[in-house]
This record gives structure tokens, sequence and C-alpha cells, in this order.
């Protein structure tokens, strides 16, 4: 793929669950319901999963005043882009580590406010999207259908995300290798922190789609 343009944008629109920091620095975490489909003995079936991704924002993010102006129960429409950085865990190991950072955030209205400027219960649907491109530096099988990728979104190996693609079809492991341009469209996959297991990543990047 030549001349290929590096994208890093992540969409999520959906209820924010809580939002706190101090001047221009903090975080919120976005309650995003998502529809997966999965087959089962041959029939399409379809399943709602509650994502709760967070999202972060400082001096960079163009929209001014989120602690002034937003608050937990409303819906937002939030654009912005991962990073992956290196930090020093308790044990004085050093892991790396995958935030998404707001660029924009715009509160939602209703689609009868946005058509009839009346007020309305029903919201535009919530997405959860990220579209990624850049060179692949690493693709790993990870059990029987799962595929463990490194992405370099930078062109500089100055942000190398980690991706999973879960019931990846085998011709992706057979097509795609290192040093390979690609194109991904994945989402924000985080886990339910009240079941009793080991949490090794709140939140992971996931696979729906690579050419």
């Amino acid at each position: 793929m030549e001349n290929l343009i590096v994208t890093n944008k992540a969409v999520v629109r959906g209820t924010i669950v809580s939002i706190h920091g101090k001047n221009n620095n903090g975080s919120m975490t976005i309650a995003c319901p998502v529809i997966t489909h999965s087959r089962r003995r041959g029939v399409l079936e379809s399943s709602v999963r509650v994502n709760y991704p967070v999202v972060s924002f400082n001096s960079s993010t163009k929209t001014e005043g989120i602690l002034d102006h937003f608050r937990q129960g409303q819906k937002v429409t939030i654009e912005g882009y991962v990073q992956s950085y290196l930090r020093m865990d308790d044990f004085g190991d050093t892991r790396e580590i995958m935030n998404l950072y707001i660029t924009t955030i715009t509160p939602d209205i209703s689609k009868m406010e946005a058509n009839f400027g009346i007020a309305g219960r029903i919201y535009p649907e919530p997405l959860n999207e990220v579209y990624l491109s850049g060179t692949l530096t690493g693709i790993v099988k990870r059990g029987d259908r799962a595929l463990a990728i490194r992405l370099d979104a930078s062109r500089e190996k100055k942000n190398i995300l980690n991706l999973v693609y879960f019931h990846a079809p085998a011709s992706v492991s057979q097509s795609f290798h290192i040093g390979d341009d690609v194109c991904i469209l994945a989402m924000v996959q985080t886990v339910d922190t009240k079941e009793k297991k080991v949490i090794h990543n709140y939140q992971d990047l996931v696979v729906l789609d690579i050419e």
C-alpha cells in the first residue's frame, strides 16, 4: 500500500458514568453499549455488551472547560485518539499502557430536538469505533482463533499499539506479515471488574476488520 496516511481516530458515543479531574486534566468513563454478532450452529445471534471506555483529557484537548460543562448522566459524543506509553509498575517492571485521549467532546441532543426543536427521549445510537492505519510490527497466534497484533501508528515507532483479533479468519494470519501497511477497524472492549479474576488490562483494542 503506497503512501499510506497514518490514521488514529476514536469515536465514542454514550453516557457519562463518572467524571473527575482537576484544572485541565482528568478522565471520564462512558457507558457504551454495542451489539455483537456471532453464529451458533449456523444461526446468527445478537447480544448487547456494555463497555465502559475510559477517556482522558488534558491541556492538549481542544474542548475547553470539560469539568465545568459536562456532568454524570449526560449523553455525549467524543472524538479522540489512542496513545501508548511506558510506565513502571509497583514492582519496578516496565509496562506498556494504552490510553484514549479526547480531542473534542460535544453534548448529544435527542432526535426530537434535532428535528423539531422540542425535548425527546430517543438519542443517537451509541458508537464505539477506532480507526487505525500504520505498519504491522507483530502478528502472533494466541490460542486457536485469536491473533495478537502490534501496530506502529506513528511511522516512527513512537506509538506501538497492541490489539487482539478474536475469531480471526485463518486467511488473516496467512495473508499479513510484519512490515505490511494495514488499515484496521477496532472497538474498545472493557472487562467486567465485578468478576473475580486477575485483570491485566482494563480495556483492550479489539479488531473487527483488517485490510
